[in-house]
């Protein structure tokens, strides 16, 4: 009786070892499926002054954006969609530093009286929104976050894409 009792205690520890061994598997997918954070990479960029932007809304005459990915190009000249654009940028709410992985979708243009200002990468990615000024050598200025209001107008122009048919 002893031994039977033994070899019961013994196959019922085996089964309990095994049986806890599937459940640790279970929950390794669920954080590896977990997308991670995005960090924050290189130096910290200051936000947009507000001079510039004062100036920009003052003075441009002429916003040109240029989609890497959508099939279309936009171009602004009319004072107040022009002055409501420029309001997408979140001039309290500077960006920092750009976050690990993201990637410019577009690069929009400021221009005053014919002549290009500001050249500015636009990110509007599930997880990167926000607006970087860029030098003549592609290095940040300024970034900033940008407003909801920037947010959907540029989900509004991603919808407008993808209902658009391809001209053959």
């Amino acid at each position: 009786m002893y031994l039977f009792s033994k070899s019961i205690l013994w196959c019922f520890l085996v089964l309990i070892f095994f049986s806890c061994k599937p459940e640790a598997d279970k929950t390794k997918p669920a954080t590896s499926e977990t997308p991670p954070a995005a960090v924050p990479s290189g130096p910290a960029i200051p936000g947009l002054p507000q001079d510039v932007m004062i100036k920009l809304l003052n003075e441009c005459t002429y916003i040109d954006y240029i989609f890497h990915v959508l099939p279309f190009s936009l171009s602004q000249s009319e004072d107040p969609s022009i002055d409501q654009n420029i309001a997408f940028i979140d001039i309290n709410n500077p960006l920092g530093t750009i976050p690990t992985g993201c990637k410019a979708d577009a690069r929009k243009f400021f221009q005053i009286k014919g002549e290009i200002v500001y050249d500015v990468d636009v990110y509007i990615t599930k997880n990167c929104k926000f607006y970087v000024f860029v030098d003549k050598n592609n290095k940040p200025m300024y970034a900033n976050k940008m407003t909801q209001a920037g947010i959907n107008f540029y989900e509004n122009i991603i919808k407008q894409a993808a209902g658009m048919n391809p001209q053959q």
